[in-house]
């Protein structure tokens, strides 16, 4: 039987927040989930072998509209809500959940990093240019192809200097007729590139399958790489 992993949680309007401590000297990663996934993806991480840190988990989103960095018409599907709302979000983790995962864990973290599956993905890295708060970002299969963030990231520097960023995608991924999405390993590729660049470690990586295939695996990965293991 897997080892029971502590939590405490606290809701915030609709947004479900929950912290998995590991102590106020380990380091915590932030990480935006579209469904709850906190405990697998530390369980993922134990059987990686990751050094002690704590998890926070944000929930419950409005997933499309509170992720994407600019308003944009439908890409993947009719039902696409990009309105655009990643200031506002971002604004709610630094000012409402960051408080509150020092609260439970008893104090500030040796080091903040953020991490997310997806389009949680594409706002991990784009948070890197609007604070200076996380030290790396990680984003396993993230949304890269979203339009006109290449420009952005390329044409725009970060708001400090982050230590370690990570790439990764399925295999399977790139095998569609989207024009945006088709391209997203080829962008990413580009990114890490010009990361290190700008002074950061990066990684790009390929893993098995399509985008909806291990996604606790794959952010446990991600995690792993940014907290060094």
């Amino acid at each position: 039987m897997p080892e029971s992993v502590a939590r405490t949680e606290m809701r915030f309007g609709t947004r479900l927040v929950r912290v998995y401590p590991a102590g106020p000297s380990a380091p915590a990663v932030y990480c935006s989930d579209y469904l709850e996934s906190g405990e697998k993806v530390i369980e993922e991480c134990r059987r990686l072998g990751a050094s002690a840190f704590s998890l926070v988990t944000v929930s419950n989103l409005s997933w499309d509209a509170d992720l994407s960095p600019w308003p944009h018409g439908p890409v993947v599907s009719r039902e696409d809500d990009f309105r655009g709302l990643a200031g506002d979000y971002l604004g709610f983790l630094l000012d409402d959940v960051i408080p509150y995962a020092d609260s439970v864990t008893g104090g500030a973290p040796s080091a903040r990093h953020i991490a997310g599956y997806s389009m949680a993905g594409l706002f991990a890295i784009w948070s890197l240019f609007e604070t200076e708060v996380f030290e790396s970002a990680a984003a396993p299969s993230g949304s890269l192809w979203y339009p006109c963030f290449r420009d952005f990231f390329m044409e725009h520097q970060f708001a400090g200097k982050p230590r370690r960023v990570y790439f990764s995608i399925g295999n399977r991924e790139t095998r569609t007729r989207n024009q945006y999405m088709k391209r997203n390993a080829e962008i990413m590729k580009e990114l890490s590139a010009e990361c290190v660049k700008r002074g950061s470690e990066s990684v790009f990586e390929e893993n098995p399958g399509n985008h909806f295939v291990d996604s606790e695996l794959r952010t446990a990965k991600g995690i792993c790489w940014i907290l060094g293991k």
